[in-house]
């Protein structure tokens, strides 16, 4: 029996071993690729960086001035370096990162005769350019919660030029690229001393979304806004200004409290769009919208407040804002070609502070008259990598 069971086995062996063999060959015969296992893959990047190219329909700063009544353009670039990354702890992310803004306006003449821009020629000379440059550093704690200071930078193309018209008291001589509008001389964005301004954002942010796992977030966040260092001391303002508005308090400082509801229309109909409302307001002290008394002891360039005067702030508000944002990515376009989305949107301003009012009047020309709310609109077109 032992026997038996031996050459069994033996038999076995072989006709397992021959059947290896003859797939083997038959494989060979039939030119059968051999699969390697797939290479792992490549370690997520630190990096993310991204740029935007925009036309807005009219421009108003988060702090509710308005700064371009008819249409410009802006390109916006970003990069962020991730330093670390800890979801198990209390602090969970580190990062350091940059932001250059630069825009332009899209006419040679910016709203009416009388207004502030007008005449100024972005293709003489850059008159109509300005520049904002920022660096920021975010610290991720709680697992939803973000802290980010950002310090920013804006000048324009005749930044600190001191330069006003020669026929104006300070006798100075105007570049010959500088037209005169109606409302004064000097009054125009490339011709007067465009101050550099200086200022600084600390906000904290809340993620709502991956606690609640509703359809919509909201993402609520506070930042306090604080002014740097006077600037406009000389020329055409005559007074230190401010980044905020041409009425508000330099080295001052107030909060701008918001959130971002977010609603991603691919969990719904597979529309890869995601809309979001951008809302915000500003709260501060009454003398913050008010410590620009104007120019050479005239209103011209600022709402012409001084101290409790007729034009002065009359709330501890400065806007109220909210708009809609539809961005679509373009997921048609591979991955290795970045990742790109157009944009479209709107923004209605509540200009809540009778001196802002009073600033906007300067902005837009008196033709245009005080107006309490202001729509804008954008479109968009960007890629992140």
């Amino acid at each position: 029996m032992s026997k038996t069971r031996s050459l069994f086995a033996l038999l076995s062996g072989c006709v397992l071993a021959l059947s290896m063999g003859a797939t083997a060959a038959l494989a060979a015969d039939m030119n059968l690729p051999v699969k390697a296992p797939p290479a792992p893959p490549p370690p997520p990047s630190n990096w993310i960086a991204f740029i935007e190219a925009n036309y807005e329909f009219g421009q108003v700063n988060p702090q509710g001035q308005a700064v371009y009544k008819e249409g410009d353009y802006n390109v916006v670039a970003g990069a962020v370096l991730s330093l670390y990354k800890n979801q198990s702890g209390f602090i969970n992310s580190w990062t350091v990162g940059g932001l250059g803004i630069m825009d332009f306006a899209a006419n040679s003449t910016l709203g009416p005769s009388d207004s502030f821009w007008a005449n100024s020629n972005p293709t003489q000379g850059g008159g109509g350019l300005y520049y904002i440059l920022s660096a920021n550093t975010s610290v991720g704690f709680a697992q939803n919660w973000t802290l980010t200071e950002s310090f920013y930078h804006l000048a324009g193309t005749n930044a600190n030029g001191a330069i006003t018209n020669s026929n104006n008291a300070k006798g100075a001589i105007q570049p010959a690229n500088c037209t005169w509008g109606a409302f004064a001389p000097g009054a125009q964005f490339g011709c007067l001393d465009l101050p550099a301004w200086y200022w600084n954002e600390l906000k904290l942010s809340f993620s709502d979304g991956p606690i609640t796992h509703w359809p919509i977030s909201f993402n609520p966040y506070i930042t306090w806004y604080a002014e740097l260092f006077p600037s406009g001391l000389t020329g055409e303002l005559g007074t230190s200004t401010s980044a905020a508005c041409f009425s508000c308090n330099s080295q001052s400082s107030d909060f701008i409290i918001g959130m971002t509801p977010t609603v991603s229309l691919q969990q719904f109909w597979g529309i890869p769009v995601t809309l979001t409302a951008p809302t915000w307001f500003t709260v501060g002290p009454k003398s913050f919208w008010q410590g620009n008394t104007g120019a050479s002891g005239t209103p011209a360039f600022a709402s012409g407040c001084v101290e409790n005067g007729p034009n002065c702030s009359t709330s501890n508000f400065g806007v109220f804002t909210t708009g809609l944002t539809a961005t679509w990515a373009l997921t048609s376009i591979p991955a290795q070609y970045g990742h790109w989305h157009v944009k479209a949107g709107f923004q209605w301003y509540d200009i809540i502070n009778q001196a802002l009012q009073e600033d906007n009047l300067v902005t837009y020309g008196s033709s245009f008259g005080l107006q309490q709310n202001i729509v804008t609109g954008f479109l968009g077109l960007g890629v992140g990598f």
